[in-house]
């Protein structure tokens, strides 16, 4: 959005000491974010009126002619290849350094002193579009050269002077007036920077209009929801001619091509007021009746801009008697364009919602200016303005053009006026400064709120420009009063609280330390997938593809599913780094969706529709070349180690998984947190090397839940310990867990029991293995003797053997 600067002159006078730079601050700092300061004379520096007096042909080229041009202070020679070049000619000369674009295109240049084919030329008669002013001085030709002898000029008058191209324009950042539809338009911004200057604002005047009751237009609006209000007149014997001057000027300095008087006149008044409008040739009104009516779904409708678009059920038209004319609020028909021959057009200023207007230019990836306005909600009381101001300046530039028919206006306006009381002290107290009330009042009236102040309390109507989804609480005029109050007038202190130890968030606690203890002594890489999981892998890990959720506006057919578990994008990732490395651990936390578990989390106010269960899921895996027993143990030594790090008495028990070759369970008591195990073979391209992939997965939710924060201090021992080592043979099915569960319950002496080796083969009888294990004895009042340990070491046998006719070996 563009600010221009002289253009709000007026209705509003501004300081002459007041910079365009403090003016760019002002607004940041109260209203809106400011991106850049644009003066219009900077792009026309060093141009200025020169005057042709001499010409003569070019003696090495047909089609360049060499000029002797006054420029007031010097007579300078400059080569030319103008085909409308003339003796006397009043033309724009761009002088030794000026900045153009050769002939309008690509960057600007400087120009230096030169010679071209041989002839010395110093600076260069300019075309229109080589100086940026195509817009206002169309060109018939590429050679035609910008002639301003019609004009009041003097020669060697600055250009931007010459044509008062000295305007101010001020760049807003669109997205900082998204709640403000007031603001995209000239005068709204002329209101604002009157309150925050404490200026007059001048009222916006508009003439009374005569109208003829020639032409019977019939309006009629079948969509009440999406069209709050539609006005509509005839006006006849328009003149199709360009614009004047003035208007061409207006309309470049704030980006707005000028196309003809009639369009140039609505785009000015949607530019001034905010307002779009829209102009129909009245002879391809079929009927002379205007409808509001949706589209159906799949019907098609070519727009200005000469493209078919394909309509949705949502798309909110004009029609006549018998077709389609325009999208509301984003765009007209090319079946309707006002030509050069148009002599009668209908005039539309109308207001519709603004949630339709934006999903339909969505849905049909087309934005204009109009739509911009309109999906931010607009006033509907700016449309009569609007356009009885665009009827007046018609009449003014065609003086032939009358108005012949009455205004029709059809008004389902749903805004309701907005009545606040807010207490004095709300606004001081949110603002953390004692405001006076005089202040408070005063601010609030040049905002042009209604205001009446009794015992200590505002009562506050919001004007309508303001009511249409920008003001609706108190907070609102809080923010209001203290914006304009300048925020710069709060002291630079820290205000008094009360300082509180904060509530320890278990969940962030674990994640942080569960990731450094991976990532420390485990020595795992932690990644980050997406959280969809490919239709292949699904296959290939034998899940249910129907417990998956799917997304409906899926990206691409690999964003399909939502994933149910971390493994299938944990194998993709190993898969990729097996270019490079062929040992490695690699883990994720993150968040999985369950289709059939209803979350914690509802859909609407009604609280009877949720979100899928989300919860967390801490998953690994370990790829590297060996065999599978052995990735197992690893896998298995990875679980405990995590186990004990979350103070968990975890056992493990044996279970199936569809993509597992062997696969436990982690359990707390009868509570399943997880599980782990190795993959089966072939499951797994790991191309030509031979690895075997441990896994892993935990609920991290039920891990948060049993996690044991309570550490119990244990002092260094005061007596020595003893270590054996024993190795006794076994049934293969007999588990390390077991026999560690007999033997430590047997005495408190046993502080350690750790397994080093499990052997089969030679020397080992069928379907028996050798286990062999680390012991520590020690006691804590005494030191133990080795008749002590011998005696406990044979009761360990006895227990082993009676247990599970275990043998010393």
């Amino acid at each position: 959005m563009y600010l221009s600067l002289d253009w709000i002159k007026n209705w509003v006078k501004l300081p002459r000491d007041l910079s365009a730079k403090q003016i760019a601050l002002d607004l940041t700092m109260a209203t809106v974010e400011v991106e850049e300061i644009i003066d219009e004379s900077a792009q026309l520096k060093d141009i200025v009126v020169g005057k042709i007096e001499e010409l003569s042909n070019h003696p090495d080229a047909d089609r360049l002619q060499v000029c002797r041009v006054n420029l007031g202070d010097s007579v300078e020679q400059i080569v030319c290849g103008g085909i409308n070049l003339s003796k006397g000619m009043l033309v724009a000369v761009a002088k030794v350094g000026s900045r153009v674009k050769w002939h309008g295109q690509g960057d600007l240049v400087t120009l230096a002193k030169t010679k071209i084919r041989g002839v010395e030329s110093s600076g260069m008669i300019a075309a229109a579009e080589e100086i940026g002013l195509a817009d206002i001085f169309p060109q018939s030709s590429e050679k035609e050269i910008l002639d301003l002898s019609n004009l009041k000029v003097k020669v060697g008058q600055s250009l931007s002077q010459a044509l008062e191209l000295n305007d101010i324009i001020i760049d807003i950042d669109n997205k900082s007036i998204n709640h403000r539809p007031d603001l995209w338009g000239q005068y709204g911004l002329a209101r604002e920077l009157a309150a925050i200057y404490k200026l007059k604002l001048q009222d916006y005047k508009i003439s009374e209009l005569k109208a003829k009751d020639e032409i019977k237009l019939k309006v009629s609006v079948d969509d009440k929801d999406n069209c709050f209000r539609y006005m509509a007149g005839v006006v006849k014997n328009v003149q199709i001619a360009p614009s004047p001057l003035w208007l061409k000027k207006k309309l470049s300095a704030v980006g707005i091509r000028p196309i003809n008087n009639i369009v140039d006149v609505t785009n000015y008044v949607m530019y001034e007021l905010g307002q779009p409008l829209h102009a129909f040739d009245a002879d391809h009104i079929e009927g002379g009746e205007i409808v509001v009516k949706l589209a159906t779904k799949g019907e098609k409708f070519v727009t200005l801009d000469g493209v078919s678009r394909k309509l949705t059920a949502e798309s909110l038209m004009i029609a006549d008697a018998k077709k389609y004319v325009a999208l509301a609020g984003i765009m007209g028909g090319q079946n309707s364009e006002i030509g050069s021959d148009t002599t009668t057009i209908v005039l539309e200023s109308a207001n519709f919602r603004a949630a339709n207007i934006r999903r339909t230019s969505v849905a049909l990836s087309l934005r204009s200016e109009s739509s911009a306005r309109f999906e931010k909600s607009l006033d509907p009381l700016l449309t009569d303005l609007a356009l009885r101001r665009t009827i007046e300046m018609i009449l003014t530039l065609c003086p032939e053009a009358y108005l012949a028919s009455t205004i029709v206006d059809i008004n389902n306006n749903p805004f309701k006026v907005i009545d606040l009381i807010v207490p004095e002290e709300l606004i001081n107290r949110r603002f953390g400064v004692i405001i006076p009330t005089a202040e408070i009042k005063d601010i609030l009236k040049r905002l042009q709120f209604g205001v009446e102040y009794k015992a200590k309390t505002l009562a506050i109507r919001v004007p309508s420009f303001r009511a249409t989804k920008d003001i609706s609480i108190p907070e609102d005029i809080v923010e209001e009063v203290a914006r304009i109050y300048g925020y710069d007038n709060i002291d630079a202190k820290l205000p008094q609280v009360t300082l509180q130890k904060p509530d320890t968030d278990l969940a962030i606690e674990l994640e942080r330390n569960v990731k450094r203890f991976l990532a420390g002594s485990q020595v795992y890489d932690e990644v980050f997938t997406y959280p969809f999981t490919e239709q292949a892998w699904v296959k290939k890990l034998g899940l249910d593809l129907s417990d998956h959720l799917q997304v409906k506006n899926a990206l691409s057919p690999e964003q399909t599913y939502l994933s149910i578990s971390l493994l299938p994008n944990l194998l993709k990732k190993a898969e990729a780094n097996l270019r490079w490395f062929n040992d490695f651990r690699i883990f994720e936390l993150d968040r999985v969706f369950h289709k059939k578990v209803k979350g914690i989390y509802h859909l609407d106010f009604t609280k009877k529709k949720f979100l899928p269960r989300q919860e967390k899921q801490l998953a690994g895996i370990e790829v590297g070349p060996v065999n599978l027993e052995q990735a197992f143990f690893v896998v298995k030594g990875l679980v405990e180690s995590m186990m004990d790090f979350c103070r968990i008495d975890w056992q493990a028990s044996p279970t199936e998984l569809t993509y597992a070759a062997v696969a436990y369970d982690i359990k707390f008591q009868d509570t399943t947190l997880g599980q782990f195990g190795v993959l089966k073979p072939g499951l797994f391209d790991s191309g030509s090397q031979k690895v075997s992939v441990a896994f892993w997965h935990i609920d991290f939710s039920l891990l948060v839940k049993y996690v044991s924060r309570v550490k119990k201090y244990q002092p260094l021992p005061k007596f020595p310990a003893v270590n054996r080592d024993m190795a006794i043979v076994v049934d293969q099915g007999v588990t390390w867990q077991d026999i560690a569960k007999e033997v430590g319950k047997l005495s408190s002496l046993i502080k350690s029991i750790v397994p080093f080796d499990v052997f089969t083969g030679q020397g080992v009888a069928e379907a028996k293995k050798s286990v062999a294990f680390h012991l520590e004895f020690r006691s804590d009042d005494r030191t133990l003797l080795t008749e002590d340990v011998d005696k406990l070491i044979q009761d360990i046998l006895l227990v082993l053997h009676k247990k599970f006719k275990a043998v010393l070996r």
